[in-house]
């Protein structure tokens, strides 16, 4: 809790949404440098894509008004250092949508609004905007005036918290939870989504893939999720208490997750799951070190790096981390069997 989180790194744990940004150069000893202050409203849950050497930020939430945000925000490092440029509002208030980057183009599926007490994905806070977690746009940036444009929704369970990935030119849709999920006058609160999809831009179609081989959701939201232009990898989880199905049935959690700390029971994972894009199979591979959900995740060749995220606390090489932890991991990805069909 907060309490020893303080005990443990006094200062390191402040409260409330910050507008601060770092970068660091894996490059150059890893040191991790300020860059200027995010300039919209203190938030989190914002999404974002990489097109060249620019990242693309759009929504979030907060504690206070408007709650969910629109606005988006371009990060670029110029010659005179990093700088923020506003960018085209999105469609609609939008938190934890994930967004993927294909040439010049940025495709953005689902996410949720958020009115303080609960998050929506059926709808938007209204109950006007129907279908909000499967709602699927397209942005060119070479023509930011044009502005989103939206696509065929998904076919699946609207959801946020997802990953999304392109692999061979197809979009990836995994996991992932739903908002607030009222039925037949029975609260279920947030449900774990377990359907996946992909979708071909050539063909402007969804195709339904494997499910997950466990109801576990809460994956990260990336630039680049993908090893090998083959396979996605997805660290973390939380199971929920339902799963809510594409054909809107609830239904009870299945399969066992694993845990770290079982006796912290704050339902958050350590799985790895790795999804094969050729074979349409679901693998793991090794453990987290710590109970996580939503790390910031970047496969960059055969490194992958997570920061941050929401922990249920715990000690890594000795060192106590908390439920937002200042943990930043690398880890090595390879092939159990180089050279073969696995």
């Amino acid at each position: 809790g907060l309490d020893r989180n303080n005990q443990e790194k006094p200062g390191v744990y402040p409260r409330g949404f910050l507008q601060k940004g770092w970068s660091i150069d894996l490059s150059n000893g890893g040191t991790w440098e300020p860059i200027p202050d995010f300039p919209g409203d203190a938030r989190q849950g914002l999404s974002t894509a990489r097109v060249g050497d620019a990242l693309f930020f759009w929504g979030g939430f907060s504690y206070t008004e408007p709650y969910c945000y629109r606005n988006g925000w371009r990060l670029s490092l110029r010659q005179d250092g990093w700088k923020w440029d506003p960018l085209p509002d999105y469609p609609w208030p939008i938190a934890s949508a994930a967004m993927v980057t294909i040439g010049t183009k940025i495709y953005s599926v689902g996410g949720a609004d958020y009115n303080a007490e609960a998050f929506f994905t059926d709808s938007d806070r209204s109950g006007t905007l129907n279908h909000l977690g499967a709602r699927f746009l397209v942005l060119d940036t070479d023509h930011l005036e044009a502005g989103w444009k939206e696509l065929a929704r998904c076919p699946g369970t609207p959801r946020w918290v997802h990953a999304a990935a392109a692999v061979d030119g197809d979009i990836y849709v995994i996991g992932g939870a739903t908002g607030n999920t009222v039925r037949d006058g029975t609260n279920y609160g947030y449900c774990t989504v377990v359907d996946n999809w992909k979708y071909d831009p050539k063909t402007s179609t969804w195709t339904r893939i494997r499910d997950l081989p466990i109801s576990s959701g809460n994956f990260p939201r990336s630039t680049n999720l993908v090893f090998d232009d083959r396979y996605l990898i997805l660290p973390g989880g939380y199971q929920y208490g339902s799963v809510l199905t594409p054909e809107d049935d609830i239904t009870q959690p299945y399969g066992t997750t694993s845990h770290a700390l079982p006796e912290h029971k704050s339902g958050l994972c350590n799985d790895v799951f790795v999804y094969d894009t050729q074979r349409d199979l679901f693998g793991t591979a090794d453990k987290l070190p710590m109970d996580n959900n939503v790390p910031m995740t970047v496969v960059q060749g055969d490194e992958i790096y997570l920061l941050g995220g929401e922990t249920g606390g715990g000690v890594v090489e000795g060192e106590y981390y908390g439920h937002h932890p200042d943990l930043f991991l690398k880890g090595m990805v390879r092939k159990i069997h180089p050279g073969t069909n696995p």
